[in-house]
C-alpha cells in the first residue's frame, strides 16, 4: 500500500503542490475579506489614515456629521445642567426641566463644514504630529462588540476615550465619543 502512495505521490506531486497552495491562498483571502469586517480592521484605518494624513479615508470610517451633532447638543445640554438654580440663567431654565439642544440643519451643516476644513488643514500640515504607527491605537483600544454595535474605550497613563462604532454596509464607522470623555480632555489638553 506504502508502494502505491508513493507513486502516487511522485506522479502528482506538482498537482497536490497546487491543490495545497490554492488552498492556501483561498483561506488567507477568507481571512482578510473577514479582518476587513471588524471593527479592529476600522481602527487600524482609522490610526493609517491619521499616520499617512489621508482625510478622506478617515472621513470613510468616522462619521463625523454624527460626532458632530451629538457632541454639540451634549455640551449645551451639560451647560444648561449645571447652571446654577440663583443664577440668571438657572431661574429661567428651572422649570423646564432639562434642556435638549439640537442645531438647525444651516447652522450644523456650517459647524460641521469648519471641523471638516479644520481637521483637513491641521492634517495636511507636515509640521503637526500624527500618530507614529497606526497600530498604536490598536495597542490602546479595548473592544467590546455586540451583531453591529461595538464600544471601544482607548487607555493610556490615566486617560480615556470611549467611542461607539456601528457596521453599516459591511464597514465599521465611529458614530459617537463619550462626551464626558472628550470635555475632559479638551480641557485637560486643549485648554491649560
Amino acid at each position: 500500500m506504502d508502494r502505491y502512495m508513493d507513486t502516487f505521490i511522485k506522479k502528482y506531486k506538482r498537482a497536490i503542490t497546487i491543490l495545497v497552495l490554492i488552498g492556501l491562498a483561498f483561506a488567507l483571502g477568507l481571512t482578510w475579506r473577514w479582518m476587513e469586517g471588524t471593527p479592529q480592521y476600522a481602527l487600524y484605518r482609522i490610526g493609517s489614515s491619521l499616520k499617512n494624513r489621508d482625510f478622506e479615508t478617515f472621513l470613510l470610517y468616522v462619521d463625523l456629521d454624527a460626532i458632530l451633532k451629538q457632541q454639540v447638543a451634549e455640551s449645551f445640554s451639560t451647560l444648561f445642567k449645571a447652571s446654577n438654580s440663583d443664577s440668571p440663567l438657572g431661574k429661567l431654565l428651572g422649570p423646564l426641566g432639562e434642556v435638549k439642544i439640537t442645531l438647525i440643519p444651516g447652522v450644523h451643516n456650517g459647524v460641521a463644514a469648519l471641523a471638516r476644513q479644520e481637521l483637513e488643514k491641521y492634517l495636511k500640515n507636515q509640521n503637526n504630529p500624527t500618530l507614529p504607527s497606526a497600530f498604536l491605537l490598536l495597542f490602546a483600544a479595548r473592544f467590546v462588540t455586540r451583531d453591529d454595535l461595538s464600544l471601544v474605550t482607548l487607555k493610556k497613563d490615566g486617560d480615556q476615550l470611549r467611542m461607539a462604532m456601528r457596521k453599516a454596509a459591511g464597514t465599521w464607522r465611529v458614530i459617537e465619543f463619550n462626551p464626558e470623555d472628550t470635555q475632559r480632555l479638551i480641557r485637560e489638553y486643549l485648554l491649560h
